[in-house]
């Protein structure tokens, strides 16, 4: 009777474990999407963040390389010639990319113009640098003789009506999020309070952090191959919305996620551990 008594015990936990796993799939895909975006928002989407990112000196590089690209579109037209001495001051490019960052990533309802952008990074382009080179120079006197159409002539160079697009685009996804995202925890909470009512607790948080641990698994995986495509493969060539550009940039904010996925896989491990047995 004793044995079949242990035997019968060992059973139901056996039972109460299996039917436990049955919340760990549903929890890693939710707890995914959630980090993702509260993450996303935290960064990609916060002009803050990404005014201190573009500050670091191998951003800087590449933010001077955008910029300047436009500019040299911006020669082109006013000039009718491009050349790589065409090159506005490193603080200057900065300048141009904060204006945009406000312009996209800001807090604001649907844009119908860019006008006031363009305005705004013709001023700076504006601006004696002390390091102007001659072409550059002439190119300041030729735009600031085109009077009332410089400010089309500049939207033009710089792409602002994409620019203007992908920042509507923002106010969407940032909506969504805000929809999102407490639907995400409503059903953390809702899947706990399920898992609670019908399992032990040891068996509930073994397959809670189980299923973390997948979450931060596919963290490390997803985020770790989008952070080497500049690694891999010339994103230079990607000129589309200056993807490429992008890329190299998000690829240090990837490796911050995938820092925070090698942390909850860590930490989840811990009670994972203890509650094996």
């Amino acid at each position: 009777m004793a044995e079949s008594s242990g035997t019968h015990r060992r059973r139901n936990n056996y039972e109460i474990v299996d039917n436990a796993l049955e919340y760990k799939r549903p929890l890693a895909f939710i707890a995914f999407l959630l980090l993702s975006l509260l993450l996303a928002t935290g960064t990609f989407l916060n002009p803050a963040f990404m005014k201190e990112t573009i500050k670091t000196d191998s951003n800087t590089v590449v933010i001077s390389q955008q910029v300047n690209s436009h500019f040299n579109r911006l020669a082109t037209i006013v000039n009718g010639s491009s050349d790589e001495k065409n090159l506005i001051s490193d603080d200057q490019a900065r300048e141009v990319a904060d204006l945009i960052i406000d312009y996209k990533y800001g807090w604001h309802f649907i844009h119908t113009s860019n006008l006031d952008l363009a305005k705004d990074i013709k001023a700076v382009i504006l601006k004696k640098e002390q390091t102007d080179t001659d072409q550059v120079t002439a190119i300041r006197k030729k735009l600031k003789k085109q009077s009332d159409s410089s400010v089309y002539i500049v939207s033009n160079a710089f792409d602002l009506a994409t620019v203007m697009l992908e920042a509507n685009l923002i106010t969407i996804i940032r909506i969504v999020n805000l929809l999102v995202i407490p639907l995400c925890l409503v059903a953390v909470v809702s899947i706990l309070r399920e898992a609670f009512a019908s399992h032990t607790k040891r068996a509930v948080v073994h397959d809670m952090t189980a299923g973390l641990m997948w979450t931060a698994f596919w963290f490390i995986l997803v985020y770790g191959l989008l952070a080497m495509v500049p690694i891999f493969m010339d994103t230079s060539v990607i000129t589309v919305a200056d993807l490429g550009y992008r890329l190299e940039i998000a690829s240090g904010v990837f490796l911050d996620f995938v820092i925070a996925g090698v942390i909850l896989y860590v930490v989840s491990a811990i009670p994972w551990q203890a509650t094996s047995r």
